[in-house]
């Protein structure tokens, strides 16, 4: 029979028990955020985007993606998403690394409505893996909808962003708001490399492109003219940052 942890800590006037040895939830409580943010000095809790899994190189981290919105003075509804990248001990809440990106997320007419950690095995060099956080954004035009994902790297131990908003997956139409529409939908994997460029390996991406369009087929709506296409390409690193070939970036980078 598998035995059941528990680990019980007190933080700021306030006990905390956490069952098991995955400490699901635990950046949903309030408190627990709150009280990791002001170690960072980070006081503006609400209106934020915020993700944490578990280090996969040490379970005994945490790690937190925490995006706040910044404002524009005046104009509320105007200005960007900063981001600070955390690790701590769940055991304890206390902060162990603290990485404040310096390059901000924008969300414009395309919002951004979520963040989620990558921790995929981006080995980009022999001793350095880097962390992958994703973007995702909808578009809210009805006679064309739209939603993209966008994929960063950071370097965690050099503290940069290594890779700049990749888009990962997108999906558009054109329709008249009922059934007809011609539509496209695309996914990307990334695939590390043996060859290096400026001792960082280079990352193989894959696309499937699916073309269709909708019409009303007895009473239903359903998919016509399906069409199938692949793309492939190569991010170099330059010394400073991956690049998407030129021929490629206008359709894969925001």
């Amino acid at each position: 029979m598998q035995k059941t942890i528990k680990i019980i800590f007190k933080t700021s006037g306030l006990f905390f028990v956490f069952s098991g040895a995955t400490y699901a939830g635990l950046c949903d409580d309030h408190q627990v955020v709150t009280n990791i943010l002001k170690q960072v000095k980070i006081t503006k809790v609400e209106q934020s985007l915020i993700d944490c899994k578990l280090d996969p190189v040490d379970d005994s981290v945490m790690m937190m993606a925490y995006a706040p919105w910044i404002s524009v003075k005046d104009r509320p509804e105007e200005g960007q998403y900063s981001l600070d990248l955390i690790k701590f001990k769940p055991q304890n809440l206390k902060i162990v690394y603290h990485y404040p990106v310096a390059e901000p997320m924008v969300s414009d007419a395309i919002s951004l409505d979520s963040i989620t950690l990558d921790t995929a095995n981006y080995k980009v060099t022999e001793s350095n893996r880097a962390l992958g956080l994703r973007l995702n954004y909808s578009g809210h035009s009805q006679p064309n909808p739209f939603s993209m994902q966008l994929l960063n790297l950071y370097d965690l131990k050099n503290k940069k962003q290594i890779l700049d908003s990749l888009i990962v997956t997108r999906d558009r139409a054109e329709t008249d708001m009922h059934c007809n529409a011609d539509a496209e939908e695309r996914a990307s994997t990334l695939v590390i490399q043996k060859n290096q460029t400026k001792k960082y390996m280079d990352i193989l991406v894959n696309s499937k492109i699916k073309r269709y369009q909708t019409q009303v087929i007895a009473e239903e709506c359903q998919e016509v003219n399906q069409r199938f296409s692949q793309q492939h390409f190569t991010l170099k690193f330059d010394g400073n940052q991956y690049q998407i070939p030129k021929s490629f970036k206008d359709e894969y980078q925001y």
